[in-house]
């Protein structure tokens, strides 16, 4: 049996105007979806299914903790999320995905709500994901250091290395000196 099969919702086999559906998601559920930001995390999803005059609503309600790879070191960082989301669905003659609703095919009324799961942990997830200061990979920022030159003068007033350009004598572009300002603000 797939890992995902316990993720169809039969519509057309409800027996009541309200279904209620309750999912631990694991490391097996994220890696049977496949999907390339989240790959491994706890959480729980819970489901409610209110069939009103011939739409299905789904409340989802996600909470838990994630793991995504810190933007500054790649190492796996817990992202605690929880999400409330809605989902109108309807019954008709062809598939349509519009949003936040979702027209299914009448001869094929079972929906497989993982992907929808997975999709609603991903908008959870901020945008940039970094851990705290001082807990990211001390050999990978000292990597990143060493690569790394934002200014030529060290707080302290003592030069720092100088890039190839500047050794060589060569003019820097003004414009790079623009771009150093944003690293300095990080």
């Amino acid at each position: 049996m797939d890992v995902l099969d316990s993720y169809k919702i039969d519509l057309k086999n409800m027996r009541t105007d309200v279904a209620e559906y309750q999912f631990a998601l694991d490391d097996a559920f994220f890696e049977a979806v496949e999907g390339t930001l989240v790959k491994s995390g706890k959480a729980d999803a819970d489901l409610k299914i209110r069939e009103s005059g011939g739409a299905y609503v789904f409340t989802f309600h996600i909470k838990g903790t994630v793991h995504v790879p810190c933007d500054r070191c790649l190492d796996d960082m817990d992202v605690e999320i929880e999400a409330e989301r809605m989902l109108t669905v309807k019954l008709g003659d062809e598939y349509a995905d519009e949003g936040d609703m979702m027209i299914l095919p009448y001869e094929d009324a079972i929906l497989n709500v993982a992907w929808i799961i997975y999709e609603f942990i991903v908008l959870e997830v901020p945008l940039t994901h970094v851990h705290e200061p001082g807990h990211c990979n001390v050999e990978m920022m000292e990597a990143l250091a060493a690569h790394l030159v934002t200014s030529s003068e060290k707080p302290d007033g003592s030069e720092e290395e100088k890039s190839a350009d500047e050794e060589s004598g060569k003019p820097v572009d003004p414009r790079w000196n623009k771009l150093k300002k944003i690293l300095d603000n990080n």
